[in-house]
Order: structure tokens, then C-alpha cells, then sequence
């Protein structure tokens, strides 16, 4: 063979390098391909108890199906709001990093064009991706266009609440579009979420794997449900209570129909399914046996009810009591897919998949703030409110956060007090969090874990 013959195997050997090296530079390393689908289906003001797996008052058979296939992560914690929840699920970032220390205002900023989100990376890693349902992470400027955040698609409302039936704002405004474009359609707005969603999956670009984030209104404010859906609770529940019951069972038809899609399409062996929400119940949800709701840091307020399905990796019908939170839930699933990040900011978030595989859980700590701030490490809850007064429990013998330990076990709040002053510092300076994650409760310089007994004596 000639010299000449050379230069065409050399030009493409020199092409693929370039390539490689291109590939290397984007923040999603691996190929898509042969990666698992996600699917977030996410409640709006779900409270621990309003699930059937967990004794709700509105019939769940969907939810509760998705459970006994899937993990149930019994220590699964979310914000006391929307827009602080959401933006730590698509960033994997504490939200008090970038400002988001509470539900997102119309004239806010909202989600800084700078912060990186996860749907972002997967897309540039090959997937499809989609948000269907509620944003709430700013309509002004920039954020006014959803699919510049990583999403080929948008399709649901902006703003924290929208009517169920004629799709207006909290302004009286249209608040209902695709893809950045106001649309007019009819029909209960669950429906209308849960049938994108299905025509998503069924038309999706079979070349691909695909990332959806389904995120309901319900049952979020104003409570309004479908006529025949409030009947079907009439009798044993008063009339509001009733209607927030159906908005419920809508959504739980809604997520059964996504469910059966994704059968229809042979799709259920290599979609990786999600079901949780973004914060605890108002007043009219359950919350129990938690105290507090939405918009507070006890446990009602921010445990919620989340399952995992991935058939042939996670044990079905089990629970799984790792402490973990909404801004794990990204780092993990990018792991559980084979995807390979490497995030340009610090990550609050970090993969919990062997654990929720192998259901052994690893000592870890978490912090979930708002204007009062929570920490949790193990069993150990120290909640410091914006007054500045402390309150510390242990979980495993007092779930119902009835007995405050703070003076009883003084050396234990004083240490999760320090290590929430560490997190202000790294919130404020938006530095590396590796300090704040290790060892809290040391052995020989604290008493051990109360027991269900010793915690008794405490009273």
C-alpha cells in the first residue's frame, strides 16, 4: 500500500481524536446510548399521609402499585416550599446557594441562568428531555424560557399555581403554554399533564433515551376537582375535604396512565420511575404521624412520601431507610443511568444508588433550611427557627418531634449547631460542603444514640 493510501485512514484517525476531546469538554462525559429513561412524576403539597400506602383518605391504587414495585425511602426529605424543592432537585445544589430561600416571586430573578441544572447535562449526554407541568423557578428575563434550562420540551405553567379548569394565575393571566408560546386548550389541568405526558412517551424519538419531569399542581391551591371525582368522596368526607381527595385520585388515574404507557411501549425494564413531592400538606392534607407543614421545617413540613422503581436492580416491595433528600436525587439517577458528571460548581447532592440497591444505609447528614433551618444526622434533629431558638430530637424513638433534648443533650446540639453554622458559611461563600458532611456525633465525646427507652427517661 501507498503513502497516499494512508492519508484518508490518518485524517480520520485525527478527526476521532478531535472528537474525543470535544466529548471530554461538555460536563456529561458518556454516550446516552443504551441509558436508562427517567421519569420524576412530582406531587405539589403532598403530605406523608396522603398517600394510600400510608393510610390516606383518597383511593391511590397507582401510587400505591408504584410502591410495591419499587424502594419506598423511608427518610426521604424535601424543602418546606415549591421553588426552594424544585431547584435542588435540577441542580443538586443546596437552592440557599443561588437565593432561593423560598417560593419565587413574579418580579424575582428566580433560578440563576449560571447555575447548571441536571436535565441540562442529560441533554447533552444524548437524552430527550421534557418538564411537563409547573416551573415556578422565575418568569422574568432569561427564565421566561424554560427550554434554555435543558428541557427539548416545556410544556405546563409558570407561576406557583395555576386555576385547574381555565388555566389563569395567580394575576388573572393566561398561564398555560408550550414551549414558551400561550396556548388555550380545555379540560381539568391533571388530565391535561398526565395525557402530554403519555403522548410524550408514545411519540418520543425511539433513538434516544428519554428524561421526564412530570410536575403536578396537585394538589396544590385553588382546590378544585372534577365533579364526579368530589362525588365519589361525598358522605364521609366534608365537602373540602372531599375535593382534595379527588384532586388526589385525578392525579393518581393521571400517573396510572403514564404507568401503563410506559408497558404499552415494552418500556418498563429500562425506565427508571420516581414519585415523590416537593414539600409536606397545608392544612387541609395529612401530614401525620409527623408534626408541622408545609412552609416549616418539622418533620411534616419536609418528609415526604418518595418510591423508586427500577425492576431488576431494586428489591420490590421494601423499604429502604437511607437519610437522603431531593438534591440526591439527580447525582443518583445520573449513576443509576451509567452517566459519568462532572459538575462545574460545588454538588450538596452526592449518589446514594449502592445504597438504595444493597438497603444498607450509610451515616450521613443533611440540612434542609428555609427562614428556620433543620439539621438531621442519623437520628439527630436539631432545628435552629428564625427567632434563633434551638430544638433538638431524636427521630428513631420520637418521630412526632413531641420531646425537645436540646438541654438534656447539650454536647449533641451544640455540635449540630456548629456544623449549621458551617453550612451558613458555605451557602454565603458557595464553597465546598466536604466538611460539613463528615463526622457530627463522635463516640467519645458524646453519649450514644438514645434508645426508644433511654429517650422515655428524658421526659
Amino acid at each position: 500500500m501507498s503513502l497516499s493510501n494512508f492519508q484518508p485512514i490518518r485524517r480520520l484517525c485525527y478527526s476521532l481524536v478531535l472528537l474525543s476531546a470535544s466529548i471530554l469538554a461538555v460536563p456529561c462525559i458518556a454516550s446516552a446510548e443504551a441509558h436508562k429513561n427517567i421519569v420524576i412524576l412530582l406531587a405539589d403539597d403532598l403530605g406523608w399521609g396522603d398517600v394510600g400506602f400510608h393510610g390516606g383518605s383518597a383511593q391511590t391504587p397507582n401510587i400505591d402499585r408504584l410502591a410495591a414495585e419499587g424502594v419506598e425511602l423511608n427518610r426521604f426529605y424535601a424543602y418546606p416550599a415549591c421553588s426552594p424543592a424544585r431547584a435542588a432537585m435540577l441542580t443538586g445544589r443546596f437552592p440557599g446557594r443561588y437565593g432561593i430561600v423560598g417560593p419565587v416571586r413574579p418580579r424575582d430573578e428566580g433560578l440563576p441562568m449560571s447555575e447548571q441544572l441536571y436535565p441540562a447535562l442529560l441533554q447533552k449526554a444524548g437524552y430527550q428531555t421534557s418538564l411537563i407541568g409547573k416551573w415556578h423557578l422565575g418568569v422574568a428575563g432569561d427564565n421566561a424560557n424554560v427550554n434554555q434550562r435543558g428541557f427539548d420540551l416545556f410544556y405546563g405553567f409558570m407561576d406557583a399555581s395555576v386555576d385547574y379548569f381555565k388555566h389563569t394565575g395567580l394575576r388573572g393571566q393566561i398561564d398555560w403554554q408550550r414551549n414558551g408560546q400561550t396556548i388555550i386548550e380545555e379540560g381539568y389541568s391533571t388530565d391535561l399533564l398526565a395525557n402530554e405526558a403519555v403522548r410524550q412517551i408514545t411519540t418520543r424519538n425511539k433513538r434516544k433515551p428519554f428524561c421526564m419531569v412530570v410536575s403536578f399542581n396537585a394538589p396544590h391551591s385553588p382546590f378544585q376537582a372534577p365533579e364526579a371525582l368530589i362525588a365519589k368522596y361525598r358522605g364521609r368526607l366534608n365537602e373540602r375535604a372531599a375535593t382534595y381527595a379527588a384532586m388526589i385520585d385525578s392525579m393518581d388515574q393521571g400517573i396510572g396512565r403514564i404507568l401503563a404507557e410506559i408497558d404499552r411501549q415494552n418500556l418498563r425494564n429500562d425506565t427508571i420511575v420516581v414519585f415523590t413531592s416537593d414539600n409536606g400538606a397545608v392544612r387541609i392534607g395529612t401530614n401525620a404521624p409527623f408534626r408541622g407543614r408545609k412552609r416549616e421545617v418539622y418533620e411534616g413540613g419536609i418528609h415526604v412520601p418518595c418510591v423508586i422503581r427500577d425492576p431488576g436492580l431494586l428489591k420490590a416491595g421494601t423499604k429502604n431507610e437511607q437519610l437522603c433528600a431531593i438534591h440526591d436525587l439527580f447525582p443518583t439517577l445520573a449513576e443509576a443511568t451509567g452517566l459519568t458528571v462532572s459538575p462545574t460548581k460545588p454538588l450538596d447532592g452526592t449518589s446514594l444508588w449502592s445504597q438504595w440497591i444493597s438497603g444498607k444505609p450509610t451515616s450521613r447528614t443533611i440540612v434542609i433550611a428555609e427562614n428556620d433551618h433543620a439539621i438531621i444526622r442519623d437520628d439527630w434533629k436539631l432545628i435552629q427557627l428564625a427567632n434563633g431558638n434551638t430544638e433538638l430530637y431524636n427521630l428513631q424513638s420520637d418521630p412526632s418531634e413531641a420531646r425537645n433534648l436540646a438541654k438534656t443533650e447539650a454536647k449533641i446540639a451544640s455540635m449540630l449547631l456548629s456544623k449549621l453554622t458551617q453550612y451558613k458559611v458555605v451557602v454565603k461563600t458557595d464553597g465546598p460542603a466536604t466538611d460539613l458532611f463528615e463526622s457530627v456525633v463522635a463516640e467519645q465525646e458524646t453519649p450514644k444514640a438514645l434508645t426508644a427507652s433511654a429517650a422515655e427517661s428524658t421526659r
